[in-house]
């Protein structure tokens, strides 16, 4: 599709939603060490939940180590989305309606509290899932933008262009 029909800058109207925040964390969490830790920490209380009953018998402190691990290997036993919920409602920043022009300088925001303008290089790294792009600048700090706010799949591919060009380095 040809990117250069689409005219900068982008203008995009949105307002945060939840489960889009949710969506977002748990996509930067999977680009991180502690998601493979938590997956070999399972496996581990997972066999040692096998050796247990194999060692001592069919117990109830042999038989907990076995949901244990599965819990903590598909990262049920995290706290984050609690965290994340807590944050999202008390952050005002979240509530207004956003709205940005993308263009080759980078992303102008605007809400009834915030006025700015960032640069293309204050971002390392981006992600992307089926319903959301991360814009990664930081730990744990990042801007999320829906894909519901783009009109046209050609706004769309114009920002992918716009991103792949002045980011670069898209993490897994």
């Amino acid at each position: 599709m040809n990117t250069q029909s689409v005219p900068l800058p982008l203008e995009l109207t949105f307002d945060n939603v939840l489960t889009e925040h949710l969506a977002a964390d748990r996509l930067y969490y999977r680009s991180t060490l502690f998601w493979k830790l938590d997956k070999i920490v399972g496996a581990l209380l997972f066999v040692i939940g096998i050796y247990l009953i194999y060692t001592v018998g069919l117990v109830w402190w042999s038989l907990i180590w076995i949901p244990l691990g599965l819990l903590e290997a598909f990262s049920l036993l995290s706290l984050r989305p609690i965290q994340v919920r807590i944050w999202f409602k008390r952050n005002p920043q979240l509530s207004g309606t956003y709205h940005l022009s993308i263009g080759e300088s980078g992303i102008y925001f605007r809400t009834t509290s915030i006025d700015s303008h960032v640069k293309w290089d204050i971002y390392s790294r981006f992600m992307e899932n089926e319903a959301l792009y991360l814009l990664i600048f930081g730990h744990r700090m990042c801007t999320v933008i829906p894909k519901r706010a783009f009109r046209t799949t050609a706004d769309l591919e114009t920002f992918k262009s716009l991103v792949s060009r002045n980011i670069g380095v898209k993490a897994r």
